[in-house]
């Protein structure tokens, strides 16, 4: 490692690790200041376009196909929720079941479609990624959830660690890494290296805790013995950070990379990658396959469900990407590698108007 890159990546924390729970990270890469007053401001005038609710998804995924050797799965779930198959494992992306984003079950976001996999059906989960600890992507019942059920290892940034013992016990199997840094998980023949990698992007439960970035924020990059890579981008806004995972980890065979909660733009732009954004991340990246995700489950912000995928379908004209090589996938659909993924054309908004859908649909 150069001595550039050593300091590059020792700039997201300050001081010593046994110290780091009274300091905070800071990212290498500016984030434009966003006041609370700016925030409060965007919710109590905000104009969010329509996101319609859907009873029932259009696909159930099977397991009962194993997946084979140099070959990889991913079952899109919900927002950030992805499993992924792959050598012999079954690993969790920022897991979500619950109903509501939010510090409290009777308020905030409301989920508008089911999870693409019932909770009865989830197979063995051998691992857990977390990538920060925005409540669209820690969310404490359902880690719960999993820790009694299955009793996984959890990979969490730097600084989480505490926050996951809360709901999971000091049972449970943490690992706590910093960016580039990996663990192994073992299967029945050989390992799955999993890297920490940067991110554009911020920590913090609430801004009225004092927590604010007391704990780090990434991807995750899973490189099997048996060949495949797989990216987990997290939550990130534009970054010269993909370029150096290239350089550093390989082009994934799989790249997964969001796609909403960009809009408005002013406030957006610095934490999250728009449509475009993505696609060119995913030019940059060189990737094989790309998986979009971060839309479709709850609006977090003002772009529409539509707008998102019209967005998407003209960057990928616009940049000159085939639709079937970047896919933004409905919950529930199963992207293989063994072939062409089964016919899925973008997801577009359905018949029925979301004010005739009551209630929180089953998680």
């Amino acid at each position: 490692m150069s001595l550039h890159s050593f300091l590059q990546s020792r700039l997201c924390r300050t001081f010593s690790l046994e110290k780091r729970a009274a300091q905070r990270f800071h990212s290498p890469e500016p984030i434009p200041h966003r006041s609370h007053w700016s925030i409060v401001k965007w919710m109590l005038t905000r104009r969010p376009r329509p996101y319609p609710s859907v009873a029932e998804n259009a696909r159930i995924p099977a397991f009962h196909v194993p997946v084979e050797r140099g070959q990889w799965e991913a079952v899109m779930v919900n927002h950030a929720t992805i499993l992924i198959r792959l050598h012999g494992l079954n690993v969790l992306t920022d897991p979500v079941w619950s109903g509501r984003v939010s510090p409290v079950a009777w308020m905030g976001p409301k989920r508008k479609r089911p999870a693409g996999i019932a909770w009865e059906d989830l197979p063995q989960v051998d691992a857990v990624l977390v990538s920060h600890d925005h409540y669209d992507h820690f969310d404490a019942p359902t880690l719960k959830r999993l820790e009694e059920r299955f009793h996984p290892v959890f990979l969490v940034p730097l600084g989480l660690r505490r926050l996951l013992l809360r709901p999971c016990g000091a049972q449970a199997q943490i690992r706590e890494l910093d960016w580039w840094q990996s663990a192994a998980l073992p299967s029945g023949d050989g390992e799955t290296t999993v890297t920490f990698t940067p991110a554009r992007h911020y920590s913090g439960r609430s801004p009225f805790h004092g927590d604010a970035n007391r704990s780090l924020w990434g991807g995750f990059f899973l490189r099997a013995a048996d060949g495949p890579g797989i990216y987990f981008a997290g939550d990130t806004a534009r970054t010269r950070f993909f370029a150096e995972i290239r350089d550093r980890l390989g082009s994934p065979d799989l790249a997964l990379l969001s796609i909403g909660s960009y809009l408005p733009e002013e406030l957006m732009a610095g934490v999250h990658l728009s449509p475009r954004d993505a696609v060119r991340a995913f030019k940059t990246l060189r990737a094989r396959q790309g998986m979009a995700f971060h839309f479709g489950t709850w609006q977090l912000a003002d772009d529409g469900y539509q707008e998102t995928l019209d967005d998407f379908r003209e960057a990928l004209r616009r940049e000159g990407v085939e639709e079937a090589s970047f896919i933004a996938a409905d919950n529930g659909f199963t992207l293989p590698s063994n072939g062409e993924p089964s016919p899925q054309p973008l997801p577009s908004e359905p018949d029925t108007p979301p004010e005739s859908q009551e209630g929180d649909p089953p998680a």
